[in-house]
C-alpha cells in the first residue's frame, strides 16, 4: 500500500515544486545591488536568449542547455553568475526529464555561496524532493527536514513526502510526526490523507490511534464496508474478538455482509459466543438464498450449530445430507450421535453402523461403545455385550467397555437372584398350602380347600429336585 501511495505522490508534487527558475528571473532591485550579485553584460546576453528559449512554444529546452553549458565554460565567472547558470540548467534539465542532472546542477548553485537565505530556502526543498523521487529516501527526507529546521514552512503535501521516505526507508518513528502533521493541515479530509497515518500506525502497533484514526473515517463514510471490515480486522488484532464480532454483526444488519466467507465467519462467531442458535438460523437462510453453497463444509457446520445448540431436529436431516456427499464415515458418526440424543436408538444404530462401513473414522473404539449403548437402550443387553467386546480391541476405549461390561453382568447377577427370591417365596407359599391341606384333612374352607394349580407343578419339581440332589450325591460317593 506505502509504494503505491508514495507512486501517486510524486505526480503530486511535480505540479507544486520548481518554482526556482522564476525566482532567478524576479531578482528584486535590491538583491541586484548587493556587492558580487550582477551579471556582466556577456552573461546577462545570454541569460536572456536563455529565457527567450524557455518561453518559447515549444520550448527550446535543447538550445537552452546548450547557451548555459557556454556560460559555465566562461572564464572568471563570478559566483552569482555560476549560480544563476547552475539554477537556470537545472530547470531545463528537469523540463527534459533528467533528474539527476537537475539535483547537481541545484546543489552547485547552492555550492557558489552566492545565493541569499531566502534563494537557498526556495530551492533546497525542491532538491529534498527529487532525491526522494530518485529512491534516495533517507537523503531526501534529511534535506527537507534540515530545511524545515532552519525556518522553512512546509505545507501538507511536502509533510506527506517526508512521511513517505522515511516509511520506505523502514524507519517509521521518523515518519510518524510528519504523518500525523500532513493529516492535521489537510482540509477537507479525503481517504488518501487517512491511509498513510493508518499505515504506520499499524506498522508501529500503536493500536488505540488507529482505531480512533478508523472511528473518524467511519463517521464520514459510513457506507464504506472497507473501513467497517479494517475496524473489524483491528479489534481482533487488540484481542477484543467480542468488539469485532459486535462490528460484523452491525455490518450484517446493514446489508454490507455479501460475500460468503464474510458470512461464514460471521456465524462462526455466533457459535464462538454460544449463540450458535442465531448463527444457524442466518446460515441457514443465507444457504437458502444461494450466497453460502450448501456444499459439505458448509452442511457441516450449519449441523454442529444446530447440535451446539442442541436443536437435534434440526441437525439430523442436515447431517443426514452432509454424511450422505461425504467420503468418509465421520459425519454417520455424528449423525448417530444426534440419533441419540433424540432417543431415536435404532436410528442411531444404523447410522454408526454405516459410519464404520464407509470408513475414515478416527476413533472405531468409540463408536462401537455408542452401537453398545443404542442397543442397551433397546433393552438388547447381549447384543450390547457383542459391541463391548469389540470396543475392548482399542486401548483409547478399553476402560469405558470393561466398565460397562461389568455393570451389565452384575444386572444379570441381580436378576437372577431376584429371580431365585421369587421361586423361594412361591416355594414357601405352595408348601404353606400343601402343609394347610394335611392338617386340615377334607374340612372345606372356600378358598383353601385345594392346592392351586401352579403350587402342584412347583412342589413336583421341588420333589424332583431334592431327588436330582440326592442321586448326584450318592453318585459321587461311590
Amino acid at each position: 500500500m506505502i509504494r503505491t501511495v508514495f507512486t501517486a505522490l510524486i505526480a503530486v508534487f511535480a505540479m507544486v515544486m520548481f518554482s526556482v527558475p522564476a525566482e532567478a528571473q524576479r531578482r528584486n532591485k535590491d538583491e541586484e545591488q548587493v556587492e558580487g550579485r550582477a551579471l556582466s553584460a556577456k552573461v546577462g546576453e545570454s541569460i536572456l536568449k536563455v529565457q527567450e528559449f524557455l518561453q518559447a512554444e515549444p520550448q527550446q529546452t535543447a538550445e537552452a542547455i546548450a547557451e548555459l553549458n557556454k556560460v559555465l565554460a566562461k572564464d572568471k565567472l563570478s559566483p552569482y553568475e555560476k549560480a544563476i547558470a547552475y539554477q537556470m540548467r537545472g530547470s531545463a534539465r528537469y523540463a527534459t526529464g533528467n533528474i539527476r542532472g537537475t539535483i547537481a546542477d541545484w546543489e552547485a548553485a547552492v555550492a557558489t555561496g552566492a545565493l541569499i537565505r531566502s534563494e537557498i530556502d526556495a530551492l533546497m526543498p525542491n532538491v529534498g524532493q527529487l532525491w526522494i523521487v530518485e529512491e534516495e529516501y533517507v537523503k531526501g527526507a534529511t534535506i527537507l527536514e534540515q530545511w524545515i529546521a532552519t525556518g522553512g514552512k512546509p505545507n501538507a503535501a511536502v509533510h506527506t513526502m517526508i512521511a513517505q521516505a522515511w516509511a520506505q526507508a523502514e524507519r517509521y518513528r521518523k515518519a510518524l510526526p510528519h504523518a500525523e502533521a500532513s493529516f492535521r493541515m489537510a482540509n477537507p479530509k479525503q481517504k488518501k490523507h487517512f491511509d498513510l497515518l493508518n499505515y504506520l500506525y499499524n506498522t508501529l502497533k500503536m493500536y488505540g490511534k488507529q482505531a480512533s484514526l478508523l472511528e473518524q473515517q467511519v463517521s464520514i463514510w459510513p457506507d464504506d464496508k472497507s473501513i467497517w471490515r479494517a475496524i473489524a480486522s483491528l479489534k481482533a488484532q487488540a484481542d477484543k474478538s467480542r468488539e469485532a464480532f459486535e462490528i460484523n454483526k452491525i455490518m450484517y444488519l446493514n446489508g454490507m455482509l455479501t460475500d460468503e466467507q464474510e458470512i461464514l465467519n460471521l456465524t462462526q462467531y455466533y457459535s464462538y459466543y454460544e449463540v450458535p442458535y442465531r448463527g444457524a438460523k442466518i446460515l441457514e437462510r443465507e444457504m437458502n438464498a444461494g450466497r453460502v453453497a450448501k456444499n459439505k463444509k458448509n452442511l457441516t457446520a450449519l449441523s454442529e450449530m444446530w447440535r451446539q445448540a442442541r436443536e437435534y431436529d434440526k441437525a439430523i436431516p442436515v447431517l443426514t445430507q452432509a454424511a450422505d456427499a461425504s467420503t468418509t464415515g465421520a459425519l454417520y458418526v455424528n449423525l448417530g450421535e444426534a440419533y441419540l440424543s433424540e432417543n431415536r436408538y435404532s436410528e442411531a444404530e444404523a447410522a454408526l453402523r454405516k459410519g464404520l462401513a464407509k470408513g475414515g473414522v478416527k476413533k472405531p473404539g468409540n463408536v462401537y461403545l455408542l452401537i453398545a449403548d443404542a442397543l442397551y437402550k433397546q433393552d438388547k443387553p447381549r447384543k450390547a455385550l457383542l459391541e463391548f467386546e469389540k470396543a475392548k480391541n482399542y486401548s483409547y476405549s478399553r476402560k469405558s467397555a470393561d466398565g460397562w461390561m461389568q455393570f451389565i453382568y452384575n444386572s444379570f447377577e441381580v436378576e437372577r437372584s431376584k429371580l431365585k427370591f421369587r421361586q423361594a417365596v412361591k416355594l414357601d407359599e405352595c408348601k404353606n398350602q400343601e402343609d394347610r391341606v394335611k392338617r386340615m384333612g377334607g374340612t372345606k374352607i372356600e378358598g383353601m380347600e385345594d392346592i392351586t394349580e401352579e403350587c402342584v407343578g412347583i412342589l413336583a419339581a421341588e420333589v424332583e429336585r431334592i431327588e436330582a440332589a440326592k442321586q448326584a450325591k450318592r453318585a459321587k460317593a461311590s
